[in-house]
């Protein structure tokens, strides 16, 4: 039963793979398949009217009597030649129209992936699903697409020309099809079990083909270039991936030439039997049991039927494995999220009137079973600061996630005035929040576009952008650039030019002023300023955002205590909470790290 269900599992994919080639382009399908009819049409003329040639002459000659005019030899003549134009130029129409329909497939996948891979729930991406599930849908694509298009119209047309040359065979003598089939079907079943053993394979060592390009990319990548001279990995990284790569081919090798010498040998049987039917054939011309026409037919239709059976092989074992990978291509584009916008979402505050809350929320990160927030209780109010500290890994970005959606809690509920999160369109809600992660992006792109990029929906021009930039204090540097707003950043592309780290914090803080969001949230936002530009940024800070709510998180106390109000998170649970003030009178966790910070501040007595 499961044998049966592999067999047949190729023709599951083909049920998606059709309405993806008549989704990608209704016109290059019906002219594809046109074409190659029109080629199939030509071709097995071309056989028939050279069986129809020979047998005239062998008439001509064997007539007792001379016979007069040569006009029936030219007008077939005249015919096969036509109709071998004919099939030259459809076949090369044909090639032309299945190349550009696999291109628009090609096209129509990749675009398929990025909207799967931008609806995906940030859960996925932080699993290592994500990255074997995205390695195999590449290998599958974009190429594959346009193999699986070119595969499965050459086997079409080359099922229909077998099929019409087993008519021409059966008029010769139905006791050569046994062996016609005898040729094809063994090496159908061996191309078949390689495939999938070399799929298996393939699958089996998707980690080690990562583990194996990410060391390629250490290697030639400018993030590490530095860090590897320092401190000599070179050598010792370049041995590592050789000894991947070797293991890989040793493996892959190994699979090669068992399925070689299995090929080879069933090539040799199909070859024998070839020879036995042309050695009979021969025997029963020459008894005038047969045509020379018969005999000619079945030169130029075996060898061809041969060709195509070989050719069919390769196609159908391509489309089993085409089967394999698009599977797994499909298998990304099954991808669904979980977090979605309710079918009718409550419309989102203008302006907010309650604000945030975190009620009793408790998270785990999705396969674990720890939780890394416990019972939050937070409250961010319209126009107020609120400042959230604590040491690494206590779960401060886990909340920042929560509160922008991009999980949802375990238990608990977070609300917009006093509205579930959930009760809101997904887009809607987020864009309540102008959010700078402590990993923010740094975009191979114009300072301007790096910029925009905080609310994509302002035209390029717009001035918000170069206020953004004075809020941040970004607007001074990028000034005395090159081409200041429109100079490229990074050197990945030509005319770029690099920014030392606190010059990029500063872009992406601009990012973050740039959106006119309702909540502000910095997630270690000074962490590469120097004391100055800090200083400078919180000293006024308030107008800097527009009196907007803000959220921030920071180790230097100096920075949060300017906050409204402040949480102390301490392995996902909220230890204390207060203003600053308030919470040095506690003589807390809080007290303790700010006095641990101004130590060395502090003027030592003689």
């Amino acid at each position: 039963m499961i044998r049966l269900e592999r067999i047949f599992a190729p023709l599951r994919t083909l049920r998606r793979i059709f309405p993806l080639l008549w989704q990608s382009s209704p016109k290059w399908t019906l002219l594809s398949s046109l074409l190659m009819a029109v080629e199939i049409f030509f071709g097995l003329a071309v056989l028939f009217l050279l069986k129809r040639l020979v047998d005239v002459v062998t008439v001509m000659l064997g007539a007792e009597a001379p016979v007069d005019g040569i006009g029936p030899v030219l007008l077939t003549v005249a015919l096969t030649g036509f109709c071998s134009l004919g099939y030259l130029v459809a076949r090369g129409l044909s090639a032309l129209a299945r190349e550009a329909q696999g291109l628009m497939v090609a096209d129509t996948i990749d675009r398929e992936i990025h909207l799967r891979a931008i609806q995906a729930d940030l859960a996925f991406y932080e699993s290592p699903r994500y990255f074997d599930t995205l390695q195999r849908a590449r290998q599958s694509g974009n190429q594959r697409p346009v193999q699986v298009v070119s595969n499965l119209m050459m086997l079409i047309k080359n099922s229909l020309m077998l099929a019409g040359i087993v008519v021409l065979i059966t008029t010769i003598n139905w006791m050569l099809l046994p062996l016609l089939f005898l040729a094809i079907v063994p090496a159908l079943l061996v191309r078949i079990h390689f495939t999938r053993h070399l799929y298996d394979w393939q699958r089996r060592r998707t980690q080690m083909e990562r583990r194996s390009g990410y060391i390629d990319w250490l290697l030639t990548s400018d993030i590490n270039a530095k860090e590897l001279r320092l401190n000599q990995l070179g050598n010792y990284l370049r041995d590592r991936y050789t000894d991947l790569r070797a293991t890989i081919r040793r493996e892959r090798m190994h699979i090669t030439k068992r399925r070689t010498s299995v090929e080879i040998l069933v090539a040799a049987a199909a070859t024998a039997a070839f020879f036995s039917a042309l050695a009979f054939l021969a025997w029963q011309t020459s008894v005038g049991r047969n045509s020379v026409g018969d005999l000619v037919l079945f030169l130029l239709i075996f060898q061809r039927a041969q060709a195509m059976g070989q050719e069919l092989v390769q196609q159908l074992s391509k489309l089993y494995e085409d089967h394999l990978y698009v599977g797994l291509l499909f298998e990304f584009l099954d991808v669904r999220p979980v977090i979605e916008s309710p079918e009718q979402p409550a419309d989102t505050p203008v302006s907010m009137a309650k604000g945030v809350c975190m009620e009793n929320v408790s998270f785990r990160y999705p396969g674990t079973e720890r939780d890394v927030l416990k019972n939050i209780n937070i409250s961010i109010r319209p126009g107020q600061i609120v400042a959230l500290v604590g040491a690494n890994g206590s779960g401060k970005t886990s909340l920042i996630k929560l509160l922008c959606r991009l999980y949802d809690p375990t238990s608990g509920r977070i609300t917009l005035d006093g509205i579930d999160a959930k009760e809101y369109s997904l887009e809607e809600y987020r864009r309540v929040y102008s959010v700078i992660f402590q990993d923010y992006g740094r975009y191979a792109d114009s300072v301007r576009d790096n910029i925009r990029y905080g609310d994509i929906t302002q035209p390029e021009d717009t001035p918000l952008i170069q206020k953004a930039g004075v809020k941040s204090g970004a607007d001074p540097f990028i000034q005395k650039l090159d081409k200041g707003y429109d100079t490229p950043l990074t050197r990945m592309f030509d005319g770029g030019c690099e920014l030392s780290i606190g010059q990029w914090q500063k872009v992406a803080l601009a990012r973050a002023f740039m959106h006119q969001s309702q909540v502000i949230i910095l997630d270690e936002p000074t962490s590469a300023l120097d004391p100055g530009a800090e200083f400078e940024l919180f000293q006024d800070f308030r107008e800097r955002i527009d009196h907007r709510a803000a959220l921030i998180i920071s180790h230097r106390l100096s920075t949060v205590r300017m906050a409204d109000y402040i949480y102390v998170l301490d392995q996902g649970v909220i230890r204390e909470q207060g203003t600053h003030d308030e919470l040095i009178r506690q003589q807390g966790m809080y007290n303790d790290l700010f006095s641990q910070q101004a130590y060395h501040y502090r003027e030592v007595e003689a």
